[in-house]
């Protein structure tokens, strides 16, 4: 079975992505265990007993699901007594404690409040407590979506964009190749000034995606602020189902720099990787762009495949160490398709996460590449799906996750080589600098002239 290293606690959908393999895994056979019982929480506690990486205190878990259910009646207005469990009781016991003030909690909500949303609150709650980016609790329809994700498979309907954040703005990162927001003529750095009638100041990134979002086939009207544009544009965007490809782009710009835009490490994406590196080689690329922003993770041997087509055989990639405290180092072993003399700058942000923080290292760590735009994620852990019953399902690290040379990336993330900071005025004048820059400095690798070609709205 391999893990996956994706973000768990802070489980980012689907703007963001996996690491390592994801496994689903069954559990053994067992009366079904409706989310509105006490028992789907026990159940994910059990599971968090017997798979997580680390060993865990039961006692400080449920009590962690306790405040779960006190925050998700208070958020009801509801007050009620709920009492945490006494240190070093044991499992048994603390277990029937937990199911008691459960059934507290769904007599005082009288309705108000689901049984089923008590349970996943709880759930919440209690993974929440192992401060772990890797371990979270995914609903029915969060798991099938990322499933269906990482298997660049059609994973939800919508218009098909990235949204980037910026000091209460929402600019368009990424159009999504092949998607309903790309035929429409939206593009990137566009900036979404209203959804339909609703403009997004003051709204939280959530809120904007998911109201972007809805059932194929609905359409959504999009005002954008566009760079160089003196009024808003409008446009009509009819949703659809999205399929998130692994490689967005991978072209050849002026004077052989190659610019390739990895977005995730899904199925087949070392292949895939491995044959665009050869069609651009074959058009004249002389030095590489790796653009690994907003790239959170994905299946952690499609990571070891890209590696291999980056670095000489027998170079580590990372290292990984198990429950009993086993420590493995994963190695490169197959013959790069890129020339050693071809540099590389490779493009990481605060999006940039997991699988994309380690192959960000191991080629810094061999003085491969050149790292340059802002501060990565530090969310680099490995972690399986786990099944519950009703449906919902856990990840759970299992397995702790350094480089190739040992530096824990966790809680602290990567910082690059050339630091460079996105300013809202530049991404309003429709400037990619980080690209920009990225594109300069392999310019200047190869000799050419100190001035960068341009580039095209970001891409």
């Amino acid at each position: 079975m391999r893990p996956l290293a994706t973000r768990g606690a802070r489980l980012h959908l689907p703007v963001a992505i996996l690491l390592l393999s994801l496994v689903v895994v069954p559990l053994a056979a067992a009366p079904p265990v409706h989310a509105a019982d006490a028992g789907l929480a026990l159940e994910a506690l059990g599971l968090l007993r017997e798979r997580y990486v680390d060993p865990v205190d039961s006692v400080v878990l449920l009590n962690g699901a306790i405040g779960g259910l006190r925050s998700a009646l208070s958020a009801a207005g509801i007050q009620t007594d709920l009492p945490d469990i006494p240190s070093g009781t044991p499992n048994g016991q603390a277990d029937a404690a937990f199911r008691t003030r459960f059934g507290a909690a769904v007599a005082a909500s009288g309705g108000r409040v689901s049984g089923a949303s008590l349970a996943y609150a709880a759930i919440r709650a209690m993974t929440a407590v192992l401060r772990d980016s890797h371990t979270g609790f995914l609903t029915p329809e969060q798991i099938r979506e990322r499933q269906a994700y990482q298997r660049q498979q059609a994973a939800f309907s919508g218009v098909g964009v990235v949204l980037m954040p910026r000091e209460g703005r929402f600019y368009v990162r990424d159009v999504i190749p092949g998607s309903p927001a790309e035929a429409a003529g939206v593009q990137p750095l566009d900036r979404v000034v209203r959804i339909d009638a609703i403009p997004t100041a003051g709204l939280q990134v959530e809120q904007v995606a998911g109201t972007i979002r809805g059932p194929a086939g609905t359409s959504v009207m999009l005002t954008l602020a566009r760079p160089g544009r003196v009024d808003n544009i409008t446009l009509t965007v009819t949703r659809a189902p999205i399929q998130v490809p692994a490689i967005f782009q991978a072209r050849v710009l002026e004077g052989g720099i190659g610019y390739l835009q990895l977005y995730q490490f899904a199925t087949r994406t070392g292949a895939e990787f491995r044959q665009a590196l050869e069609r651009m080689l074959a058009g004249g690329m002389r030095a590489l762009v790796l653009d690994l922003r907003s790239n959170s993770g994905g299946y952690l041997h499609e990571l070891t495949a890209v590696a291999n087509a980056m670095l000489l055989p027998g170079q580590p990639i990372y290292q990984e160490v198990s429950r009993r405290g086993g420590t493995r180092t994963v190695r490169t072993s197959a013959a790069p398709i890129l020339p050693s003399h071809v540099p590389v700058v490779v493009l990481v942000d605060e999006g940039s996460a997991s699988a994309a923080e380690l192959l960000a290292a191991a080629l810094q760590e061999h003085g491969r590449a050149t790292l340059m735009g802002a501060k990565t994620s530090g969310a680099v852990e490995a972690s399986v799906f786990l099944d519950l019953s009703d449906g919902s399902a856990l990840s759970v690290t299992v397995l702790r996750l350094s480089t190739g040379m040992g530096r824990r990336l966790e809680g602290v993330g990567l910082s690059p080589g050339v630091p460079v900071v996105l300013l809202v005025a530049d991404l309003d004048q429709g400037r990619d600098t980080q690209l920009q820059r990225g594109v300069l400095v392999a310019r200047q690798r190869l000799g050419l002239a100190h001035k960068a070609a341009p580039v095209a709205a970001g891409r």
